[in-house]
């Protein structure tokens, strides 16, 4: 891990990683696709390569509230690493998100997602809570869909 100071606090990176039994190629195809994390995460999510845009929406995992915000792409390396910056604030964007997908074998796929969301002080500290718990919640779900094609939201 390493960290940058933000406003006086500390800023660690945060990494997440899960294994998937599939094929780099679909594990990929889940990520990386113009609708985005439809419909086993997302509810209109759109990656647009083209004009480096990506917009995310919730409804089901928000309680019925509409919740939304939009990105940056910054890297896309087909099969091999997809980052982006998002969390739209007042100056800018305040996370950068990393994924990484490294093929373990043909049939599986391990994805490290890097996380720097970062905070002014410490009353923001519930904002990197809530995307790690966010990027947790979001890595079982795509391993639901992906290895057992459900959707459980």
């Amino acid at each position: 891990m390493t960290g940058s100071g933000f406003g006086g606090i500390e800023n660690m990176e945060m990494e997440f990683y899960e294994r998937f039994k599939a094929p780099v190629g679909k594990v990929w195809d889940v990520f990386f696709n113009k609708n985005g994390w439809d419909p086993w995460f997302t509810d209109g999510m759109k990656i647009d390569e083209e004009s480096g845009e990506i917009y995310f929406r919730w409804f089901r995992l928000t309680d019925g509230e509409v919740v939304t915000d939009r990105g940056q792409i910054a890297t896309v390396i087909r099969h091999r690493l997809f980052s982006f910056w998002w969390y739209e604030y007042e100056d800018g964007f305040r996370t950068f998100t990393e994924l990484k997908f490294q093929p373990v074998s043909e049939d599986e796929t391990i994805i490290t997602i890097v996380d720097r969301t970062f905070v002014k002080d410490e009353k923001e500290l519930s904002i990197r809570y809530g995307c790690a718990y966010g990027w947790g919640q979001m890595m079982v779900l795509a391993k639901l869909f992906i290895e057992q094609d459900l959707i459980v939201i």
